[in-house]
């Protein structure tokens, strides 16, 4: 049987338990120790963090700044950074699509063939037509890769040979019910556990003609939040592997391999490997998870958004750390000057959660006109958020400031 080329599927969980533990642990702080306003600033962002790092995973260095101009429409006149663009925007429409499918559908199966496919057809339809097109190494003839569809010819990735495209419906059956959330609905510890597992096997199916990494991602996401693993939408695995993407690779790489011995297991691949690769991928998550409860700590928080502002008032920002010129003018135009009052609204902000539009002339010590002009200031720069022009004002982190509020986060320390 094909199947038995995935074996084993399930790592040793006595090695595993103790590490996916402390990401649980870890996570419960990260939710329990975060102000609310922090943790909605700081989910939206991470939508785009996690999109640019995914895309870097691919060789697409697509800028966060420059995803957040695709977001508000503002695409570029280079033909190729703008398809990099809609690629993002895509991505990110998709993780919403998945986050509401989830809610929606709680007991979503998120390893199954349907919603691998689901994940894949929703991506695909919104790419460009021409970066729906792949090179087929038999007869190096070009393939269309068509939405939702499984591939239909032999793949050969590095050294990895995937399985013959006839084994795919068996192999992704086995694949589904080997790793549906639902078998560890009693222990989020395991589900966690066999997720390192589930993120290389799929991998090493290789079911589409293009895009496998990127829906591996997106599942991997989607099956934390199946899960209901705390603090997720904090912190991204797609970070944490673009930051050790050597050593990801390496480790996809090692687990690929043949059984090395008598001792390394009864399956046709290395336990040892799996093994080592679930470990790793767990030390991605601690390592995130450990991150942003840093970033999001409410005090250091607090004093990084002040020192940001001091900064603002003093106009003493570096070019990259300005807002974007669309949202402030023409092109070429120095950001508009930031006053003390839009200081004192937006720490307001992060410190209620939210503020009513009648408690901004007491917040900002201004004029009706004034005021106005300061809140659309920062609603234009991405700082300011509501439903409605009468909604109150939620607080955001936008990419251009998140270099000095989340150093770190993305850039060259990253």
């Amino acid at each position: 049987m094909p199947v038995r080329d995935l074996e084993p599927v399930i790592p040793n969980l006595e090695l595993l338990r103790a590490e996916a533990n402390r990401v649980i642990e870890r996570g419960r702080e990260l939710e329990r120790n975060s102000h609310p306003a922090a943790i909605e600033a700081a989910t939206e962002l991470l939508r785009t963090i996690n999109c640019y790092y995914s895309n870097l995973i691919e060789g697409h260095d697509t800028h966060p700044i420059a995803i957040e101009e695709a977001l508000h429409g503002d695409f570029s006149s280079d033909p190729v950074k703008r398809d990099l663009q809609i690629e993002a925007t895509a991505h990110i429409e998709v993780q919403k699509l998945i986050e509401d499918k989830l809610v929606a559908e709680p007991a979503t199966n998120v390893c199954s063939s349907d919603f691998l496919r689901w994940i894949h057809r929703e991506f695909h339809e919104r790419l460009p037509p021409k970066m729906r097109f792949v090179r087929n190494p038999a007869g190096n003839r070009t393939e269309e890769v068509v939405p939702g569809d499984l591939r239909t010819f032999p793949v050969r990735v590095g050294q990895h040979i995937a399985p013959p495209h006839e084994e795919l419906p068996e192999m992704l059956s086995h694949f589904s019910n080997s790793y549906d959330p639902a078998r560890f609905d009693r222990s989020q510890t395991d589900g966690l556990a066999v997720l390192g597992a589930a993120h290389h096997r799929l991998l090493w199916i290789h079911p589409f003609a293009d895009g496998n990494g990127r829906v591996t991602r997106l599942m991997t996401d989607a099956f934390i939040r199946r899960c209901n693993v705390p603090g997720h939408g904090l912190w991204t695995t797609s970070r944490g592997l673009a930051r050790a993407r050597d050593t990801y690779k390496s480790g996809l790489a090692r687990a690929d391999d043949e059984r090395w011995n008598d001792l390394d297991g009864r399956g046709a691949r290395s336990a040892r490997a799996l093994d080592e690769f679930c470990q790793f991928f767990l030390d991605v998550c601690r390592d995130q998870v450990e991150y942003m409860s840093d970033m999001l700590d409410m005090p250091n928080l607090r004093e990084r958004l002040a020192t940001y502002c001091r900064l603002r008032e003093l106009g003493a920002l570096a070019e990259e750390s300005r807002p974007l010129s669309r949202r402030t003018g023409a092109r070429g135009r120095k950001p508009a000057g930031w006053r003390p009052q839009a200081s004192r609204l937006l720490l307001a902000a992060f410190s209620q959660g939210e503020i009513r539009r009648n408690e901004i002339a007491q917040i900002t010590g201004a004029s009706d006109r004034t005021a106005r002009r300061i809140v659309s200031g920062l609603v234009r720069e991405g700082f300011l958020a509501s439903t409605s022009h009468r909604a109150p004002l939620l607080a955001r982190i936008p990419a251009h400031a998140a270099p000095l509020i989340l150093p770190g986060l993305y850039g060259p320390t990253a």
